[in-house]
């Protein structure tokens, strides 16, 4: 199992390419960051004080991955998540494409809904089709990473053929893994993904979540062992917390969010020390 790290990557922590470089300098997998384009004055009740205001300084994360990519060499570089329908479809192909082809194809997609009122702000589909029309918007991507001339005819995304370059450095583009945590917006997502990227603090049983994702996996005509499986670990997860998500079968935690002291960069690499001595264990 591998072991990430996720940012809120706001100007008061530590800049992406110091971070990126003393997490790959301890062994560390991956680098997570999210995103939100903007915030709608009207979602402020439904966070808490402190995250609201980490989330309204978010930097733009496929250029802070840039920037972590220039300082590293192994280290993976993840979005947890990005919100593909708050982009325009064919510059946020052609972003991807660039970060995969400048880091040499470490990326990884973690992409999600983001929040009603955010969506209804960017005249996106109504909240309802939020599912389908990123099922559909992944379609168009992946034809844009790969066909030489791409065309999509889609519900929501339709276009003819345009040329549309880079093409990311891997072959189908990186691979890209749903947020989703509910029932039916697992099942929606499942004939797309190539993995699930689940918070742990969403989820009351975790075991049984994993278990059940492996069902609909089944059952949607998918290989579970051929699907990533990344969970965000909340606060200050203990070592045996950890290996029991390893014993599950998970591909990577992904520590950091929600840990103590967050707000203090001073207590982020001191929190990278601790947990640098269990990836040989956990690995």
């Amino acid at each position: 199992m591998h072991i990430g790290y996720v940012s809120l990557n706001t100007p008061g922590d530590l800049a992406p390419d110091v971070l990126a470089r003393e997490l790959e300098q301890r062994g560390f997998e991956s680098l997570w960051v999210g995103e939100h384009p903007k915030l709608s004055v009207s979602a402020a009740g439904s966070l808490p004080a402190a995250l609201l205001h980490a989330q309204q300084r978010m930097w733009d994360p496929l250029l802070s991955l840039l920037l972590a990519a220039q300082t590293t060499t192994t280290l993976r570089l993840g979005s947890a998540v990005a919100l593909p329908l708050e982009h325009e479809l064919f510059t946020f192909a052609k972003q991807v494409a660039t970060l995969d082809r400048f880091s040499d194809g470490r990326l990884l997609l973690g992409v999600g809904v983001g929040m009603r009122a955010e969506l209804e702000v960017s005249s996106g589909p109504a909240w309802r089709d939020r599912y389908r029309a990123l099922a559909d918007m992944v379609a168009a991507l992946r034809v844009l990473w790969t066909a030489d001339v791409p065309e999509h005819h889609g519900r929501f995304f339709d276009f003819g053929p345009v040329w549309c370059s880079p093409k990311p450095l891997q072959q189908t583009g990186p691979p890209i893994l749903t947020a989703a945590t509910g029932p039916n917006a697992i099942e929606a997502c499942l004939p797309w993904a190539d993995g699930w990227l689940p918070g742990d603090a969403a989820l009351r049983d975790l075991p049984a979540a994993v278990a059940d994702f492996r069902r609909r996996a089944e059952d949607a005509g998918r290989d579970p062992a051929a699907l990533d499986l990344t969970i965000m670990a909340w606060g200050d997860p203990s070592a045996n917390r950890l290996a029991r998500y390893r014993d599950l079968g998970c591909t990577r935690v992904v520590i950091g969010g929600g840990r103590r002291d967050a707000a203090d960069p001073v207590t982020t690499l001191p929190f990278l020390d601790r947990y640098a001595g269990m990836l040989d264990e956990l690995g």
